[in-house]
């Protein structure tokens, strides 16, 4: 905040209050409208949140900083302006805006200046601390393990939507109710659907735990024997060597081109984290630093192969143990 001269944050994305206060909530779908669920003030470091419970908030986030919800829009820009140091701040950085909420903030805090809060978020969760590294590699081994009960259940006769539900339940067994997105089990959308012994059978799919995604994505050959490695996986490979500090977009797709396959008509790589993240190599070009994680993907002729990696000096660490 203090390098982006922003003086308060007024936070409505999901990943960005849980970031900001560790307060753990439901996943929303991205189409709600914005709404001021968490604040947080430089000048006074404290974080005030939008909850009528303190129920799954943190208890360095006293019960008086917590403004209750309402329906009424100048009740809720009163507990706004009462918060201490936010009806002084110069400049106020939101992550997102409706055009109500725009007119609301600027009529309660005019002598403030609105401005882009979202960029300031994106570059402090660029580089993962040691504890998202630790819930990101408990995704990732969690949904390993839910994948590898798919891949037994996915046998000759079986139903794609079936894959699916086995999925699923392992991975609620093993304690958590939240997929990180909707998952190809032989399709993307899976249906009543047979598998056919013989088919590639493509198996993507990941998990949340405390709102950080762990994903992977393996390809098997339905009731025939499985190869030692696919041309998915060596391709991977030989791009994960490539994701190094400093490292462009542009130079992952000279890494791909020197194997002589066809680029895919997917991301290659994007940030991964608390949801999908930046860089995404396909839409942009940004360097590449230590300590970034991101979901790799390569396909080759119906082979898929996916990894949650983390950037390292040498290379690309995978986090998935198979």
């Amino acid at each position: 905040m203090s390098d982006a001269g922003v003086d308060a944050l007024i936070l409505g994305r999901e990943a960005n209050a849980r970031y900001v206060s560790g307060a753990g909530r439901l996943w929303l779908a991205g189409a709600r409208a914005f709404a001021p669920g968490c604040v947080l003030v430089a000048a006074t470091g404290d974080v005030h949140l939008l909850s009528t419970s303190d129920d799954g908030v943190p208890s360095d986030v006293p019960l008086e900083h917590l403004y209750a919800i309402t329906w009424n829009p100048a009740n809720l820009m009163a507990r706004l302006a009462a918060i201490p140091g936010l009806a002084t701040a110069g400049r106020i950085g939101v992550d997102s805006l409706t055009p109500l909420m725009e007119s609301l903030l600027g009529a309660t805090f005019p002598n403030s200046e609105l401005t882009d809060g979202q960029s300031v978020m994106l570059a402090a969760r660029r580089h993962k601390l040691p504890a998202e590294l630790d819930a990101i590699r408990r995704a990732v081994d969690l949904a390993t393990e839910a994948l590898d009960a798919a891949r037994a259940m996915a046998r000759p006769g079986v139903r794609e939507r079936d894959v699916l539900a086995h999925f699923e339940q392992r991975m609620c067994d093993l304690g958590t109710t939240t997929p990180a997105f909707e998952g190809t089990f032989g399709h993307a959308f899976p249906s009543d659907r047979l598998l056919v012994t013989g088919d590639r059978i493509v198996l993507d799919a990941g998990v949340l735990v405390q709102g950080y995604e762990g994903g992977l994505a393996r390809t098997i050959v339905c009731g025939g024997d499985q190869p030692d490695s696919t041309p998915a996986d060596d391709v991977l490979m030989t791009i994960s060597s490539a994701l190094k500090p400093g490292a462009t977009g542009a130079d992952l797709w000279a890494a791909w081109d020197a194997t002589g396959v066809r680029r895919p008509t997917q991301p290659l790589v994007h940030g991964t984290g608390l949801g999908l993240e930046p860089p995404v190599v396909g839409a942009d070009d940004g360097a590449l630093d230590a300590g970034m994680t991101l979901s790799l993907r390569t396909e080759v002729d119906g082979w898929v192969r996916r990894d949650t990696v983390v950037v390292a000096d040498t290379g690309a660490r995978l986090l998935a143990s198979r």
